[in-house]
Parts: C-alpha cells; structure tokens; sequence
C-alpha cells in the first residue's frame, strides 16, 4: 500500500514539530535546573562561609579543652583513689576506736567489779573484827546489866520484905 507523500511530509512535520517541541521542553529544564543548581551554589558557599568560623572556633574549644578535661578526669581519679583508701582507712581506724573502748570498757568493768568484791571483803573484815567484838561486849555489858538489875532487884525485895510485918502477911488473901 502506498502512502500518500502528503500524508507522510505531515507526518513528518508533526514529527519534527514535537522534537522541536520536546527540545524546548529539555532547554528550560535544563535553564531551571542550572539556574537551581547555581542558587544552591550559592547557598551552600554562603553556609559554608557562616558555618566555617564556627567550626575552627569548635575545634579550638576542642583542642583547649581536651587536655583540661584530661586533667580533670586524671584529677578525679586520683580523688576517687585518695577518696577510697580514706574511708577504708577510717573505717579500720573506727574498727580499732570501738575495739580500744570495748577494752577499756571491760576493764573498767572489772576494776569496778575487783572493787566491789574487795568493797565486800572489806565489809566482811570489819564486821568480823569490829562488830563481833563490839557485839560480845554488848552481850557481856547485858549479861552484866542483868545481874546488877537481878543482884539490886533482890535486895530491894529483900528490905521491902523487911518493912513488912508479920501481920501484913495474913491479910493478904
């Protein structure tokens, strides 16, 4: 089948219009994406100069403050281990005080008891040579109170008797 020529020359130009077109099309892509591509240039040389002076000023904290911070965390350390055997030394120290109390504590203990027991002793002894003699002569000084009120009890009987006539006595019932 043959084609008409005039239906191809269209077919042709229709063609070669939509390339022309489709050409036009990519050139302002490529306008939109160069001139996108050079305000984000743009954009990122101006972050870079506002972002670049805070960087360096970063990594010069950084560098200053790496060594001190060292210092600092060897300081601690060394704080932690003095810290350590301190309390470790305290705490035997405030082992040993309560032991040395403890001592002290039971001999005062039996100090005290020794003293009472000799307190005791002592007590016994003197009862044994002060009291029992005073004891005995008291018995002996009772014994002799006695006598002497039974000896002058008995002559006063014996005057009252004297007094008293023979008549006295049968009267009595």
């Amino acid at each position: 089948m043959p084609m008409n020529s005039n239906l191809l020359t269209a077919f042709i130009a229709i063609t070669s219009a939509a390339v022309v077109l489709q050409m036009l099309i990519l050139f302002g892509i490529y306008l939109e994406v160069r001139r996108a591509t050079s305000q984000a240039h743009g954009i990122a040389l101006d972050f870079q100069r506002r972002t670049t002076p805070l960087i360096e000023n970063a990594r010069d904290i950084l560098a200053d403050a790496t060594p001190k911070v060292k210092e600092i965390t060897s300081n601690l350390t060394e704080a932690s281990v003095t810290l350590k055997k301190q309390a470790a030394t305290l705490g035997d120290t405030a082992v040993e005080m309560a032991l040395r109390a403890k001592n002290k504590v039971a001999a005062a203990d039996d100090m005290v008891t020794r003293t009472l027991e000799r307190v005791e002793k002592t007590t016994g002894a003197v009862q044994n040579s002060v009291l029992l003699p005073v004891r005995r002569v008291n018995g002996i000084l009772q014994g002799i109170s006695v006598g002497i009120g039974a000896f002058l009890n008995q002559k006063r009987e014996v005057r009252e008797e004297r007094k008293r006539s023979p008549n006295d006595e049968g009267m009595f019932v």
